[in-house]
């Protein structure tokens, strides 16, 4: 079995458990690593979905199956390969520079907070990053603002996502909305 720098050498198409966070996989080309996070073009439905970056803490398995090589080599035949969700080199060093770098290039994102008492999946936009959190403004499921700002603490967020094909449906809304 490979170790985290070989699959990222490679940009391999990998699969990815967090036992104590949910109970499916993840799978996804390893695209940025650091001590603290891991950056994954995400797979889903054969296609790329956004890029999706988790902590490295939560992680307890990352493995390249049959399944993912084989799957790797049919996405590649269709034009589908790793380094075009993740345009620049990612700031990884913690959730504040990453978070100031992505929303520089994306205009949402989500932020999760999946473990602890009150579970939270806030899709917005970042107004302020602080040293030990991020002040985000957030939307309903009905496409809506909130009026306040939710302020989630980076030792709390478990993940993070940009571009996905979620997003870009409520971006659409958005820009169809403000014309």
């Amino acid at each position: 079995m490979q170790t985290l720098p070989a699959y990222l050498k490679t940009k391999s198409l990998v699969s990815v458990r967090r036992r104590d966070v949910d109970d499916f996989g993840i799978q996804g080309f390893l695209v940025g690593l650091s001590d603290n996070l891991v950056a994954l073009e995400y797979v889903r439905d054969f296609q790329l979905d956004g890029l999706t970056v988790l902590r490295r803490s939560d992680i307890t398995e990352v493995r390249r199956t049959e399944t993912d090589e084989f799957q790797e080599r049919l996405l590649k035949r269709e034009g589908i390969q790793a380094g075009t969700q993740a345009p620049m080199p990612l700031q990884l060093e913690g959730w504040k520079s990453l978070i100031q770098q992505l929303s520089d290039h994306y205009p949402l994102m989500i932020l999760e907070r999946e473990l602890g008492p009150s579970p939270e999946f806030a899709i917005g936009r970042p107004i302020r990053a602080t040293a030990a959190q991020v002040e985000f403004h957030t939307f309903t499921g009905t496409g809506r603002w909130s009026t306040k700002t939710e302020r989630l603490k980076y030792a709390q967020i478990t993940c993070l996502q940009v571009n996905t094909r979620y997003l870009g449906f409520y971006q659409r809304h958005f820009d169809r909305d403000a014309a």
